[in-house]
């Protein structure tokens, strides 16, 4: 019986984070969020068949800056892919880098997105924090490519169709 390989493995790109995990050891970092973790693999979707990616990561932790207090939150990212998708194991490590690091929810959000745009340049992007209350009140950011000024529900509008916003 044939395997069927929805791509051809040969074609692409060295990814380090996914594969000799032993031997890439500086990948896991917790004290600090680095985008050249980050890694991508040709789109697979065609022009013909467009599609969203829809990534959650339900066990995002990072810490309050003043008070060095942990924060839990779900990260939901969406996205519309041009050329490029991001590698999932190297968003695990990318996102680990947030665990011993001091950030306001909304600047990790807004880091999150900036990063995956630096990799990707996506068609539209939407990154939100679903953050666990702190003295009653949830936190729940949003950052959103491309962003139209003046206009908040034209933002990303097939990712956040996607999402059922």
């Amino acid at each position: 019986m044939t395997r069927f390989l929805p791509c051809d493995a040969s074609t692409l790109p060295p990814l380090k984070a996914l594969g000799a995990s032993a031997s890439n050891r500086n990948l896991y970092r917790t004290s600090q969020p680095d985008g050249s973790i980050l890694e991508s693999f040709p789109c697979p979707f065609t022009a013909d068949v467009g599609g969203v990616v829809r990534i959650e990561a339900p066990e995002f932790t990072s810490l309050c800056p003043i008070t060095g207090q942990p924060d839990f939150a779900k990260i939901v990212v969406a996205y519309t892919p041009h050329d490029l998708c991001v590698e999932s194991k190297s968003l695990k490590l990318y996102l680990m880098g947030f665990r011993a690091f001091g950030c306001f929810h909304e600047a990790c959000v807004n880091r999150i997105a900036m990063d995956l745009v630096m990799l990707l340049a996506p068609k539209a992007l939407y990154v939100r924090g679903e953050f666990t209350p702190r003295g009653g009140i949830a936190f729940w950011p949003t950052a959103t490519f491309p962003f139209v000024p003046d206009k908040p529900n034209a933002n990303a509008p097939q990712c956040q169709q996607e999402l059922r916003l």
